[in-house]
């Protein structure tokens, strides 16, 4: 079954695979989607922050919600900074967004790594 595909309206003759990355076109006004991501991302940072400097939980709660906190500001990111949005052909950012996860996640995971192994090292 073949999928329906959207079209393009900046592009002629050029569709686009997943709606939800169908570019939006409309001028806005009032930057409000940046300014709430802005306030989104500093609660995110403080909540992490507060509960981090109060040791408000257990270390693997805590841990647990820190990475919580990082991926929805990273998701925030992603869809208010980054235009993920916008572009031709916008199909192509799922490869480069997946690339960008496996290096950060690998960069975090070897930083632990090396942080908890890091007396055998010394």
């Amino acid at each position: 079954m073949q999928e329906k595909k959207h079209e393009d309206p900046t592009l002629p003759g050029e569709s686009v695979e997943i709606p939800l990355l169908a570019p939006h076109l409309s001028t806005p006004h009032f930057p409000a989607r940046q300014i709430a991501g802005y306030v989104a991302s500093l609660i995110l940072t403080g909540i992490a922050f507060f509960l981090v400097a109060r040791h408000a939980l257990p270390l693997s709660w805590l841990l647990a919600v820190v990475l919580i906190l990082a991926f929805l500001q990273a998701a925030i990111q992603l869809g208010v900074f980054m235009h993920l949005r916008e572009g031709r052909g916008t199909t192509w950012h799922l490869p480069i967004i997946g690339l960008g996860l496996f290096v950060g996640l690998g960069i975090v995971g070897f930083s632990i790594w090396i942080m908890l192994f890091k007396s055998g090292v010394s």
